[in-house]
């Protein structure tokens, strides 16, 4: 792994956040259909990458996961990499 000041302002995201105060409205035929939800987004530090031999690019991997509260269902699941 790199080191960790690498990553200028992104290292304050680095580690595990949880929020349990969202809510989703989605529409449906009689209105609005309110949903709160808790959410889970962990980011971690991963290597450098080398992009066509000219420029490092630095980059971090991420891991969203949302589930309503009313059972726990997963609606949204999400990863991808901030760079």
């Amino acid at each position: 792994m790199p080191e960790i000041c690498s990553y200028g302002a992104l290292v304050g995201l680095i580690g595990c956040w949880r929020g349990s105060n969202g809510m989703d409205e989605s529409p449906e035929k009689v209105g609005l259909q309110d949903n709160p939800h808790h959410e889970t987004i962990v980011f971690e530090a991963i290597s450098d990458v080398e992009n066509a031999e000219t420029q490092v690019i630095t980059a971090l991997h991420y891991r969203q996961v949302v589930q309503r509260k009313a059972n726990n269902e997963v609606f949204h699941h999400e990863t991808g990499y901030w760079m």
